[in-house]
């Protein structure tokens, strides 16, 4: 009889420890892999809490947060990613057997049941929307950008009306329905563009959309700073 308490025991002690230790490194460490195979992005690391730490092998999160570089989305490239995350409850058995047939983006929104808040911020540099911009079907020829505070001004060459022409534009970035857009407010005035009006001759610059984003996140809001731009996407409860 004392062996067989010892031996239930040990076997109790085991299971705590995979409870406690063992299983939230495994969660932690499936969540990592999904943001990569989603984003394609380097040095993916998650930190997963829960008070006391063994329910998250039940997928009961109270917070997550994570970081990647170098990840994409849509047709943008980002310097890095941050994701934070409370109250988030997963399916943990889909996360550890997944099921067959499901593309990622419908394994991602399985596996999260429920959320109050997570929140998706992501810096892109300069170089990134040159490389964006030289990626578009109208074709700019040696695209230059930069990014102030205060307002982004973008320059290249295009053919227009036959004549291959100078064009400088500045603006900004906002948010409309969950889309970013760069909105020209200035054309250059040093060419036969000078007295035309940027609405007549551009419409705003779609950037990227929030069918490119999973779990139901919306982009919300543009930060322009010095050579980067910050964008943030967040999503209510779910």
């Amino acid at each position: 009889m004392k062996k067989f308490l010892a031996l239930m025991i040990i076997l109790l002690a085991i299971l705590g420890a995979l409870l406690q230790f063992v299983l939230p490194r495994t969660v932690e460490s499936i969540v990592a892999e999904q943001i990569t195979n989603a984003t394609a992005a380097e040095d993916v690391a998650v930190s997963l809490s829960a008070n006391p730490n063994a329910r998250i092998a039940l997928g009961e999160i109270d917070r997550v947060h994570g970081t990647a570089n170098e990840g994409r989305i849509g047709d943008i490239n980002f310097k890095n990613l941050t994701v934070d995350g409370e109250k988030i409850y997963l399916d943990v058995p889909e996360l550890l057997f997944p099921s067959k047939n499901l593309n990622a983006r419908e394994r991602t929104n399985k596996i999260l049941q429920h959320a109050d808040k997570i929140e998706l911020r992501g810096i892109v540099t300069e170089d990134e929307l040159k490389n964006f911009i030289a990626s578009k079907d109208v074709k700019f020829e040696d695209p230059k950008v930069k990014l102030m505070p205060e307002e982004a001004t973008a320059s290249a060459r295009v053919k227009f009306f036959g004549r291959t022409i100078d064009v400088s534009v500045a603006g900004i970035f906002t948010v409309s329905n969950g889309e970013i857009f760069f909105h020209i407010n200035k054309l250059n005035t040093n060419s036969i563009l000078s007295r035309v009006n940027p609405d007549s001759f551009v419409s705003d610059l779609k950037i990227i959309d929030s069918s490119n984003l999973p779990i139901g996140l919306k982009f919300d809001s543009v930060e322009l700073r010095e050579g980067e731009v910050v964008v943030t996407a967040v999503t209510s409860k779910k």
